[in-house]
């Protein structure tokens, strides 16, 4: 089992790995984010995100607020590796709104 891991740190750690969700999530983040626990702390950190903010891990770090370690562990989570955001149980394997296979 993994060790817990805020909504905020796996939103973050799936959109390093994932353009596609990472690009909704610049362009439109109240939708992105829609059904994770965040704070409004976490949602201003959230709106302040651009491309270059993902130039490197501790670029990452420095924008969101995670320790390296935080964000190690999210990036690696099951959740953050498997399920798109926006998506729901039943569709991990499934990029929203496109019907094809990640």
């Amino acid at each position: 089992m993994s060790a817990r891991v805020q909504d905020y740190a796996l939103i973050v750690g799936h959109v390093w790995r994932c353009p596609t969700c990472r690009e909704a999530l610049l362009t439109q983040p109240e939708t992105t984010w829609m059904g994770y626990k965040l704070s409004e702390e976490q949602r201003e950190r959230l709106r302040q995100l651009d491309e270059e903010s993902f130039q490197t891990l501790m670029r990452l770090s420095e924008c969101t607020g995670l320790s390296p370690q935080e964000l190690e562990s999210a990036i690696e989570h099951p959740r953050a590796r498997l399920r798109h955001l926006g998506s729901t149980r039943g569709e991990y394997f499934f990029r929203p709104n496109s019907g094809t296979r990640s």
